[in-house]
């Protein structure tokens, strides 16, 4: 696929997931900045879109009026009646438009993390290590460096999450492919579970926004989220840590023997 037919697809789907546009957008550095600007305009027009909705109490004093004007002729009455319906109409459409999988804006972090595993869980079938030139690239583009190493890497890609762009990573573990979420300027205050029928993790908050580690039922995570946060340099980082730096340096290492466990 070349730039102008990936540029194409993106303005008619911005969150088309087809194998072609994601491999282009993967390995194209300008496009990639063009794709991420588009869905992020996307995003503030669907908010926009989903902050309309009739005013309160409007069906209820149309059809008020309707009933005390018992003067008014059939099609007027019949007017008033429509109208009614129709401003209902509308707010229900509206709920329902905007509780697809494609926004998430009002959706809690925490199942928006379950939400995005479970619509890409194609992800979690890869199998082959990612290249380290391939990893390293993936972070530049957020100005982050590794300060440490991640282990094994099945899959790493630029995300949205909600109505940020992040970095999906897929690792695996003992009972299954691990998930792992960087998502910068994705702030909270404490750390909070991730939970499902299949999956268990955590999301861990950090000084330039959060991660989210996640895998099958029964898997360890112990530990994990904060050796994969301290191995990667954000820029809004505190390089004053010294203790966070150290374990950037070490933990690797640990990482990697962690999947091997």
């Amino acid at each position: 696929m070349n730039c102008l037919d990936f540029r194409r697809l993106i303005l008619s789907d911005p969150f088309c997931k087809d194998a072609g546009a994601l491999a282009h957008e993967a390995d194209c550095a300008s496009c990639a900045p063009f794709a991420r600007q588009v869905r992020a305009q996307e995003i503030r027009l669907r908010s926009a879109l989903q902050a309309i909705s009739p005013p309160e109490g409007m069906a209820e004093r149309i059809q008020l009026a309707a009933r005390f004007d018992r003067r008014s002729t059939v099609q007027r009455r019949w007017w008033y009646s429509a109208a009614a319906t129709v401003l209902m109409a509308v707010g229900v459409s509206m709920i329902s438009l905007f509780s697809t999988t494609l926004d998430r804006s009002n959706v809690a972090l925490a199942q928006s993390v379950i939400n995005h595993i479970e619509d890409e869980s194609n992800h979690l079938r890869e199998t082959r290590p990612v290249s380290a030139e391939r990893l390293n690239l993936v972070f530049r583009r957020f100005g982050a460096e590794l300060a440490g190493g991640l282990g094994t890497v099945n899959f790493v890609a630029e995300c949205v999450m909600r109505n940020r762009n992040g970095v999906h990573l897929v690792l695996p573990g003992k009972m299954g492919p691990i998930t792992v979420f960087f998502m910068p300027g994705e702030m909270t205050a404490s750390s909070m579970p991730v939970s499902s029928t299949r999956f268990r993790g955590r999301i861990l908050p950090t000084s330039w926004g959060s991660i989210a580690v996640v895998g099958e039922n029964g898997e360890s995570l112990d530990g994990l989220g904060e050796l994969l946060a301290a191995a990667v340099h954000w820029p809004r980082q505190e390089l004053a840590d010294s203790a966070l730096l150290s374990r950037g340096r070490l933990g690797g290492a640990r990482i990697a023997q962690q999947q091997d466990s």
